[in-house]
């Protein structure tokens, strides 16, 4: 019996056995807000993984990448201070240089499009993280090929409101986070949050004399005010300020984690968004949505390329001979982006259909500071899309649903910059879901589902600029690159047991990635210049398994498995690397994370986390990866009415694992031979932490 099958065999045998635990009684379930309806998650014909503000506060996870290891197949990189760049079973961009970029995986925060802008993702006051996998080709279009995130913030509510968050930690780190809220009329209502964390980071500079090279300066501050201006007709306006100024040093060497780097880069962000949503329920047969956001964001992203000193007089600390016949270079990126977006839906009083009309605008303006550059280079893309949406929910008996729907969507891109390069895109991409969910008990639900996502094509700014200063020779198809499509289908079980202890979700998934966009580079001596290709095909499929078993009425586990095999079809690096056949980067074929929760007592709760994935390839272009790991979080908790204090700690046992890694050659020392060089993940951290909310 081959892998596929065997998956295929798995999901059906636990569709199967889960009704011999059903019955008819009605118990309370997570809902999701994330798809075109709000219901709970064991109904969705999708898979999902679900985080609630009690179980991000479990891993005192103040930002999502620190969250992110315990859905399954799902990965992330930094190559900046934070993880940033987002991998769902495989697919997801790593890093952004020069070009303008698609994102893979969206990521959505109080319904505003953050999607490339992972740096916004602060997570006190979030009641709720969603992670959607596999295409969301209908509901969100080009930015959701692999998957979307979507992080609901705390809505305003007529009842009082205060939260009051406070810690501290290793390597100097400390946080504070207010929120509250209360109505302000009988028909208003407000709820505020601001919060501030830092840290020094966990590299050690002592040719600078710093112990921040890498530190973190983190802000985030949001309104949000709701108005029922009458019974039929309500509206809520969100604001977002998002101010973030981290140190990047990422790199070294040795691949240690003290840098002697002269010039340490940056990663910041100012985010100014706006957001609102009106609904009109006055329809005989229908409601009306219209939703508007607005954001303006200022990004500068930089780093020390040579890595170390250039100082006569420190030879030691520079590493001897570096000083003499090594080199010294910084790369800064600059870029002001600008996004719009209006979306109106008219829905049914059943929610089982709904139809809608897309409008987004993006502006980015890239300014690149380069030290071999004679002057920098200057960048505009300016990007409109306009989709038509629908999707309709049929009945087919009492148990029995099916689900289609539609997305067309046309995406034009104009792109200028300072070398008199001038080109245009155009792409009309189709999108859409099949999907045929049956109730097996009420607590029991199958679904079998057919899903098409697809990404923009777009400019390799990069390529043509090089091409121009540097004499590299790229070929003229290369400067643009083409769409990817990606056709998902899946099998799923979704089932509650008759004694409510045990809670199981289960999908075996087989997608085919068409067109796939790669990144691959052109190398000449010590130029090069990167670019995205299009391989011709892909594959990616596995399973995924997530859950809860209550053990006693004081211990209660839960975990989330996934499994993952990808494939490289008909793709040659521009170096000659033959890579038909191989593992797509950033996708382990294993990842696991499971909780114990122990009740000690009345007052004290225990928490004790694994997880850990395989090993995996960097990138597509070369053959570098990352080790297996396994690691240890842990929780103790004394809670008392409306406040806790807790310890806490994640990676207990201090485990080196890499969160980046590029292989070139980067040591004057020894020719410039090639290495793998890596930045590594989060050592052990640890801290406390008070809460008081009510």
């Amino acid at each position: 019996m081959n892998l596929r099958t065997s998956l295929l065999a798995l999901a059906i045998s636990q569709a199967i056995a889960l009704p011999l635990l059903a019955d008819d009684t009605a118990i309370e379930r997570i809902s999701i807000t994330g798809d075109f309806k709000k219901e709970s998650i064991q109904t969705l014909s999708a898979s999902a993984s679900v985080f609630s503000e009690a179980e991000i506060s479990q891993r005192n996870a103040s930002y999502l990448d620190e969250l992110l290891a315990a859905a399954a197949n799902v990965n992330f990189t930094a190559g900046a201070s934070r993880g940033r760049f987002v991998q769902i079973r495989g697919v997801g961009l790593r890093s952004q240089f020069v070009d303008p970029i698609n994102p893979s995986v969206g990521v959505i925060i109080d319904g505003i499009n953050y999607s490339g802008l992972g740096g916004a993702a602060l997570l006190f006051d979030s009641q709720q993280v969603e992670i959607y996998r596999g295409p969301q080709g209908t509901r969100f279009g080009a930015d959701a090929l692999a998957g979307m995130i979507n992080i609901n913030t705390a809505l305003p509510s007529q009842e009082q409101q205060l939260k009051i968050k406070l810690g501290a930690g290793t390597y100097n780190s400390s946080e504070a986070g207010l929120a509250f809220g209360q109505g302000l009329t009988d028909t208003t209502a407000f709820h505020g949050s601001v919060y501030q964390s830092n840290s020094d980071g966990f590299v050690n500079n002592p040719y600078l004399g710093i112990k921040d090279g890498q530190g973190r300066d983190e802000f985030v501050g949001r309104v949000k005010v709701s108005q029922q201006w009458s019974d039929e007709f309500s509206s809520l306006a969100t604001v977002h300020y998002t101010d973030i100024n981290n140190g990047y040093d990422g790199f070294t060497l040795d691949n240690s984690r003290t840098s002697v780097a002269d010039e340490p880069g940056e990663d910041n962000q100012l985010s100014k968004a706006f957001a609102l949503h009106n609904t009109y329920t006055g329809l005989t047969a229908a409601n009306v949505e219209f939703n508007l956001t607005a954001m303006n964001s200022e990004l500068l992203y930089s780093y020390d390329e040579d890595w170390v000193c250039n100082d006569v007089n420190e030879a030691t600390l520079c590493e001897a001979g570096l000083h003499d016949w090594g080199y010294s270079s910084t790369d800064a990126y600059l870029r002001e982006r600008a996004d719009r977006t209006a979306e109106l839906n008219v829905k049914g009083k059943e929610q089982n259909w709904v139809a809608g009309l897309y409008y987004q605008s993006r502006d980015v303006d890239l300014t690149r500071q380069y030290t071999w550059q004679s002057k920098d280079f200057t960048s505009s893309y300016q990007t409109q899309n306009v989709a038509l949406f629908g999707q309709y929910e049929h009945n087919i008996d009492e148990k029995t649903r099916l689900i289609t729907g539609l997305r067309l969507e046309r995406y034009q891109g104009d792109y200028l910059d300072n070398n008199g390069f001038s080109k245009e895109t155009d792409d009309t991409m189709l999108g859409g879901k099949l999907a045929l969910e049956h109730d097996v008990k009420d607590r029991t639900m199958i679904y079998t589902s057919l899903s098409r996502g697809y990404k923009a094509g777009g400019i390799n700014g990069e390529a043509l600029a090089k091409a121009q200063d540097d004499g590299l020779e790229i070929d003229a198809n290369n400067h643009y690159f083409a769409p990817e499509y990606l056709w998902n289908a899946e099998f799923g079980v979704k089932g509650i047991s008759l004694d409510n202890r045990t809670v199981l979700r289960l999908t075996a998934f087989y997608m085919y990635r068409e067109d796939i966009q790669l990144k691959n580079w052109k190398v000449a001596g010590q130029k090069f210049a990167g670019y995205i290709d299009n391989a011709s095909s892909g594959t990616n499929y596995g399973l995924e398994i997530d859950g809860s078993y209550q053990l006693t009425d004081r211990i209660t586990l839960t975990g989330s498995v996934g499994y993952l095999e990808t494939k490289i079809n008909d793709f040659v690096t521009s170096s000659g690397l033959d890579k038909d056949g191989d593992e797509q980067a950033q996708a382990p074929k294993y990842q696991y994370a499971f909780n114990v929760n122990f009740a000690a007592s009345e007052h004290v709760l225990i928490n004790i986390g694994l997880e850990g994935k395989d090993d995996y390839y960097f990138s597509d272009s070369h053959y570098s990866k990352s080790n297996n790991y396994n690691l240890m979080n842990a929780k103790i908790a004394y809670q008392r009415d409306n406040w806790e204090l807790s310890a806490w700690s994640r990676n207990v046992f201090d485990k080196d694992y890499a969160v980046r890694g590029f292989e070139f050659g980067n040591d004057p020392r020894d020719g410039y031979d090639t290495h793998t060089y890596v930045q590594y993940g989060e050592p052990r951290v640890a801290g406390v932490t008070f809460n008081y909310g009510f």
